[in-house]
């Protein structure tokens, strides 16, 4: 047997067995979904369909965008900062603070880049 065939046949059943576990651990769970974050995330997909001219993140994007509109009376509300504990404003203000590092640095790599320094 070939050896990229075997490879895909065993990397697709390992997929097959993760999505198998996966659903049978997430019929015990009993926490709807946040349908106000699959909006969001359909609203930053539209963009990256359009800029990239790839239909699949444009529909995936109106698709999840749809189905957050459509449950919005199911929106889960965002606790207040105040509403917060320590851990949660520490764990945010982290995370907020990565993610301005990595904009930062990725600006700063793409003008480097972009005038050959790199």
């Amino acid at each position: 047997m070939n050896t990229p065939i075997t490879l895909m046949i065993v990397v697709a059943l390992i997929i097959i067995g993760l999505a198998i576990f996966i659903a049978i651990t997430q019929k015990s769970r009993k926490e709807t979904p946040n349908y106000r974050s699959w909006f969001f995330i359909g609203l930053c997909w539209i963009p990256v369909g359009i800029a990239t001219k790839n239909p699949a993140f444009l529909a995936i994007g109106v698709i999840f965008t749809v189905i957050g509109l459509v449950n919005k009376n199911k929106w889960k509300e965002e606790k207040k900062w105040s509403d917060l504990t320590p851990a949660e404003k520490r764990l945010k203000i982290i995370l907020l603070s990565v993610v301005a590092i990595l904009l930062i640095a990725g600006v700063v790599v793409f003008f480097l880049q972009r005038n050959k320094a790199i």
